[in-house]
């Protein structure tokens, strides 16, 4: 028969290794990937930066970067998050090619370099980067579970990079409506706010409020009481309403009517003298913005005008500033008069 303190003994350390081992796994936050880099073109190097504006989500800088890490020989890496912020936040994975500064960032094409999360100091996160004929063909997420929402959000709005090669206009223009009220639908039904923001992002809103205001409206009711400086940004890009209080009785209306016209005509002759953006590119950029429109790739805009993929890269995020795009699917959308 076993001695009962020897007994009492064993029972303690199993508990007390239990709890331990639980309180370990309770206090662990971490960031944990793994891709297959071609490390003949690719330094094998991660990069994470923190994103505090959805605008500025294809925009880098050394300062943007906040941690680095090595890729061992399996394509393993890790990042510590107990160093990232305690609420919620947008951060960027990316990867630099050989020979090229770690702040570079490419946009579309088969050698598009990052990714987009959400963690915090707390988060524990897995990250599993399919390569094929892309650097990134695919992600999967574990751990953190808002992850996996991004990652629904992301396979929606990447449908349209497809969109624009198929069928007739008049079937793209009806299925990329569809798709932004997809993602207007998501963002509204969403419980998690950086979420919410991340899809409605997605959803070119810009375009949509003018038409949709009582939708905004309802959505920043829902939404007041956030602070963050995502939802700072947010606000302030969307124009400013006037209370529903203050309504401007018919009379007076119909009593400015006149005046209004001539407002009217005024603001018309003033957007025909205003500049169009596209007057102010280059000779060069003009041609590689028509090649954006074809569907072009990096490489075969390097090739067509006999300039260093850099070069390409460079003209393309002048493009982007100058126009106040963001992707080549804005390109494609793109119409001023050129």
């Amino acid at each position: 028969m076993l001695n009962p303190t020897i007994l009492l003994r064993f029972v303690f350390l199993l508990i007390f290794s239990g709890v331990s081992s639980c309180l370990q796994l309770h206090s662990q936050s971490l960031l944990k990937g793994r891709i297959v880099l071609d490390t003949t073109r690719w330094t094998p190097v991660a990069y994470l930066s923190k994103i505090s504006d959805f605008t500025q989500m294809n925009a880098i800088s050394n300062e943007s970067i906040i941690q680095r890490t090595g890729i061992d020989r399996s394509g393993n890496f890790r990042f510590d998050c107990k160093t990232l912020s305690q609420e919620d936040h947008l951060y960027r994975i990316h990867f630099s090619k050989k020979g090229e500064p770690p702040a570079s960032l490419i946009i579309g094409g088969t050698d598009e370099n990052h990714l987009f999360l959400i963690a915090n100091s707390k988060s524990e996160v897995g990250i599993l980067i399919r390569s094929g004929n892309n650097l990134i063909s695919g992600v999967t997420f574990s751990g953190y579970p808002p992850n996996k929402a991004l990652q629904e959000i992301n396979q929606i709005a990447g449908f349209l990079d497809t969109l624009d090669y198929y069928g007739p206009a008049v079937n793209r223009d009806f299925v990329r409506q569809a798709v932004y009220d997809k993602l207007r639908q998501y963002a509204d039904t969403c419980s998690n706010p950086l979420i919410s923001l991340y899809a409605l992002y997605h959803s070119r809103f810009e375009s949509d409020y003018p038409k949709n205001a009582a939708f905004y409206d309802k959505y920043l009711r829902k939404w007041k009481a956030e602070d963050s400086e995502y939802f700072r940004a947010f606000r302030a890009q969307l124009p400013v309403r006037e209370s529903p209080k203050i309504l401007l009785p018919m009379l007076i209306i119909l009593g400015f009517l006149l005046a209004g016209a001539g407002v009217i005509i005024f603001i018309r002759i003033r957007k025909k003298s205003e500049k169009n953006p596209y007057q102010s590119l280059s000779v060069q950029e003009r041609k590689i913005f028509s090649l954006l429109k074809d569907g072009r790739s990096n490489k075969e805009i390097s090739e067509e005008c006999g300039i260093s993929l850099s070069t390409v890269k460079s003209h393309v995020n002048n493009i982007y500033s100058k126009l106040n795009i963001s992707s080549r699917t804005d390109v494609m959308d793109y119409g001023g008069d050129r």
